[in-house]
């Protein structure tokens, strides 16, 4: 994994990291929580994705996708797979 930038904390009412082409994202919280994938023009929902508690995922987004999520999750921008 490559990392490309700096890992920010997300939030339930800000878009993030929507010019990340993949993102690496880490669940702090004790339970199951998920991340929101809002679309290019940040006024829909697109899809989730749950994390397990202290759980990590990696997910290529698509041009412009962003991502929300409780303020317990970090997400890291990275090089997309095979990089």
């Amino acid at each position: 994994m490559k990392v490309l930038g700096t890992a920010v904390q997300l939030a339930t009412a800000t878009t993030k990291l929507d010019t990340a082409a993949a993102v690496h994202i880490g669940n702090t919280a004790d339970s199951v929580l998920a991340v929101t994938i809002r679309n290019a023009a940040d006024d829909a929902d697109v899809g989730s994705i749950y994390v397990a508690a202290k759980g990590q995922i990696q997910i290529t987004l698509g041009n412009g996708l962003g991502i929300r999520g409780a303020t317990t999750f970090y997400a890291t921008p990275i090089a997309l797979s095979g990089i």
